[in-house]
């Protein structure tokens, strides 16, 4: 049962996915400290240099509304990817079923069809759940403006890429990076770039460092998804954001970050690299255990670095 338990830690706290749901769950322990949406909303409008007046006025509505909008809501669009390549669909819930009995909802008819691929492309979502995600899309985009309802656009297409990629029996990391980091931290962005045209366009340096944790966040899932046997994403990650703020001329941010990116670099490295007996103590030969725990131990030394990097980037 502890054994149970731990794994269902080291799976939220390496995997991806939202940190909330729009069934008011968050994931406990390590899973709410690793790179998640919210969080990358967090760290792009740190990155975006946003106006002082901006923030004192509008900004920690806009905010919070963001992180909402990125985490709970594209949540449900992400959850159309997250089931494993060729694993099995769960049961049918009452309703479904009981919605599956209605005239127009028979078998062979547009509705019927329609329902069946919606039901087989989200799982363990419910009708309810899916229009809720609609509904505030819409209305948290027109509250946050034109880029707001763009990125949900674009979430939403990600989505249908990925999704046709697990149907293929292929790991959709890109997706999920798209959907976790690089989606999320765009949006963070905007917020202090509209409607202020004070605050003009999108910050390059804002824009690189997003880029550079995207690559990050893709080379983590990736090492997920495929047992640590393709992890060399991490260190491409890793070392992309270390390149960014040494381009950026960035001297505290690269300190503060270089340093806290040793932890994680020495945990993939023991999980995936050292040969077997070079650890006494350790578990010999690489297993799916090892690369998730080092991913979830991971996630925390990574979200610091993020909310570090986009914090203290000169203006």
């Amino acid at each position: 049962m502890f054994d149970a338990a731990r794994d269902e830690r080291l799976r939220l706290g390496a995997d991806a996915g939202p940190l909330t749901t729009l069934r008011v769950g968050v994931a406990p322990g390590l899973g709410l400290l690793r790179i998640g949406p919210a969080w990358a909303v967090l760290a792009g409008a740190l990155a975006s240099g946003a106006p002082a007046a901006l923030a004192a006025e509008a900004l920690p509505l806009r905010l919070a509304g963001a992180a909402l909008l990125a985490d709970a809501v594209w949540g449900v669009f992400w959850r159309l990817t997250a089931r494993e390549p060729g694993a099995p669909i769960g049961p049918v819930s009452a309703a479904a079923d009981s919605l599956g009995r209605l005239p127009y909802f028979q078998a062979g008819s547009p509705a019927g069809r329609s329902w069946r691929l919606l039901r087989d492309m989200a799982p363990g979502a419910t009708w309810q759940e899916l229009l809720a995600a609609v509904i505030l899309a819409l209305a948290l985009g027109l509250l946050l403006g034109l880029p707001a309802l763009a990125l949900t656009v674009a979430a939403w297409a990600v989505t249908l890429w990925g999704w046709l990629l697990v149907q293929a029996d292929r790991r959709p990391a890109a997706c999920d990076a798209l959907l976790n980091v690089g989606l999320p931290w765009l949006l963070g962005l905007t917020l202090a770039a509209w409607p202020a045209p004070a605050a003009g366009d999108l910050p390059l340096r804002g824009l690189a460092l997003g880029f550079a944790f995207t690559i990050l966040g893709w080379g983590a899932r990736r090492a997920f998804l495929t047992q640590g046997r393709l992890a060399g994403g991490v260190w491409l990650g890793q070392a992309a954001v270390v390149i960014a703020l040494i381009a950026l001329q960035q001297t505290v941010a690269l300190v503060l970050v270089a340093v806290l990116l040793l932890p994680p670099a020495w945990l993939i490295w023991r999980a995936t690299i050292t040969p077997p007996g070079a650890c006494p103590g350790y578990n010999e030969g690489v297993t799916n255990r090892d690369v998730r725990d080092a991913l979830a131990r991971s996630g925390p030394w990574w979200l610091a670095a993020m909310l570090a990097a986009a914090a203290f980037i000169l203006r």
